[in-house]
């Protein structure tokens, strides 16, 4: 009986660990087809892409708006996702590895399924299944994931008769399956020598049994004490790793204590020890951001960031900034205080927020930039005015303005139409930018007029550079239009003096250059 009893478990064991091998195979195919659905994502979620050809490299003929013309010098072809998968896995050159995407509704024939490929997409359209594999000693492993149509696929692919959450295709993936067979095979020839071991151990346990059975019953008793010893540790470590969170740290008041795999994959690590052996502390690792009261830095307000962060989380929207790979990655952290029977300690998780922040900063950075000439708006330039005045007033340094108006503008857009105007005030923006000094600071006031705000600068030098900027555009021919002129007023402001008289002098100053005669400059 024990002889078959063991036989059985070495029987499921080497199942477990040949299903163990094929799901190895599966977890890899997964993952690359993971890596090119997020490429695709990625590509779908802007409409497809603008890139500049490489030399020979024709648009592709399948696609709307494949030709994007930039200007005389430049012209950029439109890569879709479809493309660019297949660009991908013509590039590839990883050993034993291939992918590539098709369909049973092709729009481009390079992309005509194989059989295995058409038996993984006729098996999606019969069942509800979205992924399908198969194994052979003669061939590679293959995997084919399904493509579900989403709403940024149904612009180009509504027409073939696909509705959201369709099958539309799929990204096959080949590995090489030679190492999985050698491995089953080594697997299986170990199992006959396993049982044929047991045999002979078995029978010389039934020689011994009686002398060992007081032994056993002391060993019993160890093993019982060392089980409840690991069954709390696992019981702790299990809550850890359950933690619905990108990073997972355990921490006590004298540092850390363990480290999920996913952040020390991150940090470069195999080991909480060798993670120790840099950082004491999780707090080291995090970069230290100006002006910014929400991030955490190792102390915060005097006290340790931990108990900072336990204290001020559900009050504040306190982040942490992490380097890696020369990029800044931003993370959302929350603390939980966990009492064990002889200390306390804390457990720390990080949900990664860098996409949210950077759109965050992204939403910031158009609320104070004019769309059209990509300047500052006038509500972003009357804050930096405020401030500049104020730091004029406090280290007595002159502070200059330039009130910029493009002369007779409301004739080009009469003549030329909107379009055309656009572009000339694209073009003014322009020659600001490459006219004016790196600390100075440009806006779109309104319809065609730029105010320039220049900082330690006098009445003298701000005319040499508003002369520079008139003569630039006098003599810049303008596309369609030909020549166009401005007319500047030049004022530096005086201490004491309002925010509201210091425009209106400049308004003046340019008011008088317009009446005038034009193409002048007036200093006020």
């Amino acid at each position: 009986m024990s002889v078959f009893i063991s036989f059985y478990f070495i029987d499921v064991f080497s199942k477990k660990n040949i299903d163990l091998q094929k799901q190895i195979l599966i977890k890899q195919a997964q993952t690359h087809f993971k890596d090119q659905l997020n490429t695709r994502v990625w590509n779908a979620s802007y409409g497809g892409i603008y890139a500049i050809p490489k030399e020979g490299q024709k648009p592709n003929p399948y696609l709307r708006d494949n030709i994007l013309k930039v200007d005389e010098n430049l012209t950029l072809i439109k890569i879709n996702p479809a493309w660019m998968s297949r660009q991908l896995s013509e590039i590839s050159n990883i050993d034993g590895f291939r992918f590539r995407i098709t369909s049973l509704k092709l729009i481009n024939p390079d992309n005509k399924a194989t059989p295995f490929e058409e038996r993984a997409l006729k098996y999606f359209e019969k069942t509800d299944e979205k992924e399908y594999y198969e194994i052979s000693k003669d061939s590679n492993f293959n995997y084919m994931g399904a493509l579900l149509t989403t709403n940024y696929c149904l612009p180009c692919h509504k027409q073939q008769g696909y509705s959201l959450g369709d099958v539309r295709g799929g990204i096959s993936v080949s590995l090489d399956s030679r190492e999985y067979f050698e491995v089953t095979s080594s697997i299986k020839t170990r199992v006959i020598l396993l049982k044929v071991f047991v045999v002979i151990f078995l029978f010389s346990i039934f020689l011994l049994i009686f002398k060992q059975l007081r032994y056993n019953q002391q060993l019993q008793a160890e093993v019982t004490h060392r089980t409840k010893e690991i069954e709390s540790t696992k019981q702790l470590l299990q809550e850890i790793i359950d933690t619905d969170a990108s990073f997972i740290v355990l921490a006590d008041d004298k540092g850390v204590i363990y480290a999920n795999k996913t952040i020390l994959n991150f940090t470069g690590y195999h080991s909480i020890e060798e993670f120790k052996k840099n950082y004491e502390h999780m707090s080291d690792v995090f970069e230290k951001v100006e002006d910014n009261s929400n991030f955490i830095q190792t102390y915060n307000d005097g006290i340790n960031w931990i108990e900072y962060l336990i204290k001020e989380q559900d009050a504040k929207k306190l982040k942490v900034c992490i380097k890696k790979d020369a990029k800044y990655r931003y993370f959302k952290p929350y603390a939980k205080e966990i009492k064990t029977d002889d200390k306390v300690l804390y457990l720390i998780t990080f949900d990664e927020i860098t996409n949210e922040y950077i759109k965050i900063k992204e939403l910031e950075h158009m609320a104070s930039t004019d769309a059209l000439t990509n300047l500052f708006n006038r509500n972003k330039l009357n804050d930096v005015l405020k401030k500049s005045i104020a730091l004029s007033r406090t280290i007595s340094a002159p502070l200059c303005i330039i009130f910029l108006d493009i002369d007779h503008f409301k004739k080009v857009n009469d003549t030329y139409g909107h379009d055309v105007g656009d572009k000339v005030l694209i073009n003014i923006a322009n020659i600001i930018t490459s006219t004016i000094r790196s600390g100075d600071i440009a806006s779109r006031w309104g319809g065609e007029e730029f105010m320039i705000i220049l900082q330690a600068t006098s009445a003298v030098h701000a005319s040499m550079l508003g002369e520079k900027l008139r003569v630039s555009v006098e003599e810049h021919v303008f596309e369609t239009v030909g020549k166009v002129t401005v007319s500047l007023g030049i004022t530096e402001y005086i201490n004491g003096e309002s925010e509201e008289a210091f425009v209106k002098r400049v308004d003046e100053a340019l008011y008088e250059a317009k009446g005038t005669g034009r193409n002048k400059i007036i200093v006020k």
